[in-house]
């Protein structure tokens, strides 16, 4: 018996916080969070000023009805490419394989950005 899961999601992976809130607003499945600009994560003492800049990350679920919306906002946004993918989450039991939906090949043809992969078993 098979039984894989698998959800599909368009990532913005370094936006500001008003791009972060305008793809919100503009797409009820878009979520966000917030993180540092300085992956490694250092402490800050009470007396230093924290001036890194902060970046979010934000999915959106991949839908053909999102596909269209996900492409104005990259373009009106200038979003660089390689700050996005399309994100796949697979869960799969009793199988070594899967096969992706055309949706990420539809989405492909109007972002030609890379695909990143979790897989769990």
């Amino acid at each position: 018996m098979n039984n894989s899961m698998m959800d599909i999601s368009f990532r913005f992976r370094q936006l500001n916080k008003m791009q972060a809130l305008t793809l919100c607003r503009e797409l009820d499945s878009a979520s966000y969070t917030e993180h540092s600009a300085d992956e490694a994560g250092t402490e800050i003492t009470v007396n230093e000023k924290n001036t890194k800049p902060r970046n979010y990350s934000a999915l959106v679920i991949l839908t053909p009805e999102n596909i269209e919306a996900i492409t104005m906002f990259y373009v009106r946004q200038g979003i660089n490419l390689s700050q996005c993918d399309i994100l796949i989450n697979a869960t799969l039991t009793n199988t070594t394989s899967f096969t992706l939906p055309v949706i990420v090949n539809q989405m492909l043809k109007h972002i030609d950005c890379p695909i990143s992969f979790s897989v769990l078993n």
